[in-house]
């Protein structure tokens, strides 16, 4: 469980609080692609799967159990978002430990608004 008042887990330097636990909570919803990415993010380092399933599109959506959600997340390195109307693409780096090793998910997300919400879409493209 991450303190309140730590950093938040997605990088942006504000404390957790402050931050993506307004999104993982249900008080607010991200206002753009970005924004969920990173509280995306901050749910598989803390483990919320029901926020996962909230901002996944339910057309691509998997079923996603506790064994989904094993990886030691480390850190997060946002490369470029595009912003659009109705999708956005963001382009990111999410770094684990696996094995004894670091290693880092290169994804390009699209997110698409749906119901008046962005939610996560799929993977365009991903690099290991």
């Amino acid at each position: 469980m991450i303190e309140a008042s730590a950093p938040c887990p997605c990088g942006s330097n504000k404390s957790f609080d402050q931050c993506c636990q307004l999104y993982l909570s249900g008080k607010a919803y991200p206002r753009d692609a970005e924004t969920l990415m990173r509280s995306r993010y901050s749910a598989y380092v803390t483990g919320n799967l029901p926020y996962l399933r909230k901002s996944w599109h339910p057309d691509t959506c998997p079923e996603l159990n506790a064994d989904d959600m094993t990886t030691q997340w480390l850190r997060l390195e946002v490369i470029k978002s595009k912003k659009g109307l109705k999708k956005s693409v963001v382009e990111f780096k999410a770094w684990f430990q696996e094995g004894g090793s670091e290693r880092a998910l290169h994804e390009i997300s699209l997110f698409r608004l749906y119901k008046k919400r962005w939610v996560y879409v799929e993977a365009l493209a991903d690099w290991d």
